[in-house]
């Protein structure tokens, strides 16, 4: 339900945008809401389902952790490895994602 109501505020979002002035080498354009609104929603679903497929391996249990989408996006990460708690033995740190 959650992920129903957050593509919702954003296709609203996208909505707001009905039309934008578009200055291209001194031209002025109309650019219509769908031209703006329609990548964004494409890029934000494949963001999601690359970001879902995810799993890290925590470096002291071993345990599998699958983090939520937006524990992933606002963690620190660096070399494939992101900033996660292990639900098994409470460990916060890098942990290096599954291959």
């Amino acid at each position: 339900m959650k992920k129903v109501l957050y593509l919702l505020l954003l296709f609203a979002s996208t909505l707001a945008l009905s039309s934008c002035q578009v200055n291209w080498f001194g031209n002025h354009f109309d650019v219509p809401w769908y031209f703006l609104a329609v990548p964004i929603c494409i890029l934000f679903v494949v963001l999601y389902l690359s970001i879902l497929s995810k799993t890290y391996i925590c470096p002291n249990c071993k345990t599998e952790i699958k983090p939520k989408w937006y524990q992933i996006y606002i963690t620190l990460h660096f070399n494939g490895s992101r900033v996660a708690k292990c639900p098994n033995c409470g460990r916060k740190g890098f942990c290096k994602k599954k291959d």
